[in-house]
């Protein structure tokens, strides 16, 4: 018996998995809380499934909250540094801030981030830091919206100019200018 095709075009990856070529890809970062935060990366990986594109989540599906968070712990170190190492390479950042969360990690990555020009940032009333998000923001020039919907279109946006301009590039380089 054969496996139908996937309606998906894009390629998921979650911790600790790993790919050697990732192509145009995006990173979901954001509230998490341990898991408590709801799964808002499910939904965008649906509402971005029909690109060809890399989607780096990092909702752990074996996470275990009693892992000691200190670079001792083997698995939370690994957590860490995938994030990190994914983070860096990635075309876009998405920045999730979820009303009734804390995100210390997000807001973190928020300030390492701010500058990379790759950022995309949703950040509703109701997130405790909101105005500190919208002044980073408008300090540095991020995309900030409100809602999950602003959000897919702006991250859609961004993904498909990137994937338009590396077909231009491979393009110009086949035909040697």
């Amino acid at each position: 018996m054969s496996i139908p095709p996937s309606p998906t075009k894009c390629v998921i990856c979650k911790p600790p998995k790993r790919l050697e070529s990732i192509g145009t890809s995006v990173f979901l970062a954001g509230s998490i809380e341990m898991g408590t935060a709801t799964d808002w990366q499910r939904d965008i990986t649906s509402a971005l499934s029909d690109l060809p594109v890399t989607i780096f989540n990092p909702r752990r599906d074996n996470w275990d909250k009693s892992w000691k968070q200190d670079i001792s712990n083997p698995q939370f170190k690994e957590q860490v540094v995938w994030e990190m190492d994914h983070l860096d390479e990635v075309d876009v950042i998405i920045l999730n801030f979820e009303p009734g969360t804390k995100s210390p990690i997000s807001l973190l990555e928020l300030g390492i981030y701010a500058n990379s020009g790759r950022l995309v940032v949703c950040c509703p009333e109701g997130f405790w830091k909101r105005g500190n998000v919208q002044v980073v923001c408008d300090r540095y020039g991020i995309p900030l919206v409100e809602t999950m919907e602003e959000l897919t279109e702006q991250v859609r946006k961004r993904l498909e100019e990137t994937m338009k301009k590396r077909r231009f590039e491979s393009i110009w380089r086949i035909e040697g200018r």
